[in-house]
């Protein structure tokens, strides 16, 4: 039995549980908005893998916890989770994705956390940034939370309650052409790079909640090594990886462990599919 952990039902959960039907095994999804649920000390799982499409992150523009204590007292009954917890952890965690890809040399944006704006200003100073440059919450999703700064009086603005929000300062990477900004998502499932695309705004958060487009690309031997050293750095199994071009070379700027897969349905990629077999092969071994 797999067993899919989701906030909420949604299409793309919704999809995967049939791919995993049809391919001869057993999927329930546990949805944990649903208003029966009640998690105590005796809740368990009759499942053989757990597949969470959920970690930390914000609800209703509020960080919340109660997925991640889920899953934790879940792990706590022996289950096998794909991806692991650590790494739904991690890559929740922007602030320590940065680190770990990082460490393993790859390039990413200069980054902070930071606890107020004095904390701000002088990394600045230390790293030699000038405005813009980008706040985000260390925790948030979809972009939600990420504004570029561009004066001393927004630096003030956002960072009043930084020490209690997780707030990152990261140095601001112009992607744009012509006004046009396109980044890039690359999937990697069971170290196997499935495919990528563009996410296309006028606005530099090209996030497709936030209404970006899609744009079929030709992904490089560059880019599918960087994905895949990517999800291998982060020890994930199942992988979104955003890039940022630029011009001299690429930045990562964030791994994600519950990736979307709307934008691969768009472009005809059959990606329930690829992850569906992957957790079922995973579960015989």
């Amino acid at each position: 039995m797999i067993t899919i952990i989701s906030p909420e039902g949604s299409s793309t959960t919704e999809a995967l549980k049939r791919a995993i039907e049809n391919l001869g095994s057993r999927c329930e999804i546990l949805l944990l908005s649903d208003s029966n649920l009640i998690v105590d000390r005796n809740f368990h799982l009759n499942s053989d893998i757990i597949h969470p499409r959920c970690g930390i992150g914000n609800y209703l523009d509020r960080l919340t916890m109660y997925s991640w204590q889920v899953l934790n007292s879940l792990e706590c009954e022996g289950h096998t989770f794909v991806n692991n917890l650590k790494t739904v952890y991690d890559s929740s965690d922007k602030f320590k994705t940065i680190k770990i890809l990082s460490k393993n040399k790859i390039n990413t944006p200069k980054t902070a956390i930071v606890r107020d704006y004095e904390d701000a200003k002088r990394f600045m100073e230390r790293e030699n940034l000038e405005y813009p440059v980008i706040l985000k919450n260390s925790f948030s999703k979809c972009g939600i939370t990420v504004k570029k700064i561009i004066s001393d009086e927004e630096l003030k603005k956002y960072t009043k309650n930084a020490i209690w929000e997780g707030t990152l300062i990261q140095e601001y990477i112009d992607f744009s052409i012509k006004g046009i900004y396109k980044d890039i998502r690359v999937l990697v499932v069971g170290g196997e790079v499935v495919g990528g695309y563009s996410r296309v705004s006028k606005n530099f958060i090209t996030n497709l909640y936030l209404g970006g487009a899609i744009e079929p690309i030709k992904l490089t031997e560059e880019l599918k090594e960087l994905a895949l050293k990517c999800a291998q750095s982060m020890k994930g199994d199942i992988m979104g990886i955003d890039i940022l071009p630029s011009k001299d070379h690429y930045y990562v700027i964030e791994t994600n462990a519950v990736p979307g897969t709307k934008g691969f349905k768009h472009l005809g990629i059959d990606v329930d599919y690829k992850i569906a077999e992957f957790l079922i092969e995973y579960g015989k071994s």
